[in-house]
């Protein structure tokens, strides 16, 4: 059930050695492909990196990414700005909603991921662009680090009463 990986999803940075699948990466690829987006523009693109030295590099793309060193897998997520003539406005949903879905079916497939920030910080995009020598109208959004995981941890609730306002604020 939908709820029951929602609510299983967490950011897991440790991994195993174990490869993921092509099978099982294309499920979560298609996963990816089926967010809305403004217009069904559907301008994200992916780049998969199963490269030791390139996960290696892109781990370096800030403090926060350095748990990426220890994936099987990235998956760089991209806009191409050709394809965003009407609603370049909304692509930072359409990636975000895309990404999402990355990690809800990589959860689904047993997979362990974590979400490593990278758009709208100018400095991480410069470091990613370069890394992967992209052309102009690429532009990075995310990075998700993929594994199986050590330790799924303790699932949290954070459900917050407070944070729910009727009508009004």
């Amino acid at each position: 059930m939908v709820s029951d990986i929602i609510f299983k999803r967490k950011s897991i940075r440790s991994y195993s050695d174990e490869d993921i699948s092509d099978d099982t990466l294309k499920r979560i690829l298609a996963a990816a492909m089926q967010a809305p987006s403004a217009l069904n523009t559907q301008s994200w693109e992916f780049i998969v990196i199963k490269n030791k030295d390139m996960i290696l590099k892109l781990s370096k793309m800030s403090k926060y990414a350095a748990c990426a060193k220890r994936a099987n897998t990235l998956i760089v997520v991209v806009a191409n700005l050709e394809k965003l003539e009407r609603t370049r406005a909304w692509f930072s949903q359409d990636l975000s909603a895309s990404t999402e879905n990355i990690l809800l079916e990589a959860t689904n497939q047993g997979v362990g991921s974590v979400w490593l920030g990278l758009y709208p910080d100018s400095d991480r995009i410069s470091y990613v662009r370069d890394c992967l020598d992209l052309p102009l109208n690429i532009l990075p959004f995310s990075i998700v680090s993929l594994g199986y995981p050590t330790d799924w941890g303790k699932i949290e609730n954070r459900y917050d009463e407070s944070k729910i306002h009727m009508e009004k604020y």
